[in-house]
């Protein structure tokens, strides 16, 4: 038993250290990304100027989750490891739940998906050298609106009908650059719903992959982090006995 919570108690630490240094990743990624930018009109700060509160709470969230565990870990702290083995249990217990709903109500999540796009090309897509998260979203995945090319009829801060030139021919664009294509069908009919559902399932094993190493990780910790409270728990009943 006393190999098992030295064992127990070094690996909540080492892991829980790592989520404390996960906040600091997540503020120097905040701090560096309105500074630097890959292409031309890429302005990463920009691009997550929107999520930037969630990174900051994720960040938080994990900092005193690693605080806990590791002064739970290391002082046996009673209370921390149990505190700490509940966020953990309810964590696993949620993961699950996704899981089970992501097969059960399939067709709810898919409608529950595209309004939030359609709403997001009728009032942001702004063309493919705008920098929104929603404009690069579409020039990414080089689609054609929610269903097909017909949705940007209704976008209201795309230039309609303005001319493109190359070289010294000039044409007038009726829809995006990105539902062009040299080759095949045109305008291109695939809509960015079914490219992005297509990204997904063609980085399904990776994705796969990390969700169970991820999940792996958290059933270790809270079984580390019950066995160092047993111990904690034992320690404290052998000490109130009578010789």
């Amino acid at each position: 038993m006393g190999v098992c919570t030295g064992f127990s108690q070094c690996a909540l630490v080492v892991i829980n250290a790592i989520f404390a240094d996960f906040y600091g990743a997540l503020q120097k990624l905040i701090e560096n990304s309105g500074s630097h930018s890959s292409l031309s009109n890429f302005n990463i700060g920009d691009y997550l100027e929107s999520a930037t509160l969630a990174f900051i709470l994720l960040g938080v969230f994990f900092f005193l989750l690693g605080i806990v565990g590791c002064i739970g870990a290391c002082c046996k702290v009673k209370c921390f490891l149990v505190l700490y083995a509940v966020v953990i249990g309810i964590i696993i217990v949620g993961e699950i739940v996704f899981v089970v709903l992501l097969f059960t109500i399939r067709d709810t999540l898919e409608d529950t998906l595209r309004s939030p796009l359609y709403e997001s090309l009728e009032n942001s897509y702004e063309g493919l050298n705008s920098s929104t998260a929603i404009s690069l979203g579409w020039n990414f995945f080089k689609c054609c609106g929610v269903e097909n090319y017909t949705d940007f009829e209704k976008a209201t801060k795309w230039q309609q009908h303005r001319n493109y030139s190359i070289g010294n021919v000039t044409y007038e664009l009726k829809v995006p650059i990105a539902c062009c294509k040299l080759n095949g069908s045109f305008p291109d009919v695939k809509g960015c719903y079914n490219a992005l559902m297509d990204f997904l399932l063609d980085n399904s094993d990776i994705m796969i992959g990390v969700g169970a190493a991820v999940a792996a990780v958290e059933v270790l910790m809270f079984i580390f982090a019950i066995c160092v409270c047993h111990a904690a728990n034992r320690k404290n009943i052998d000490e109130v006995e009578p010789w």
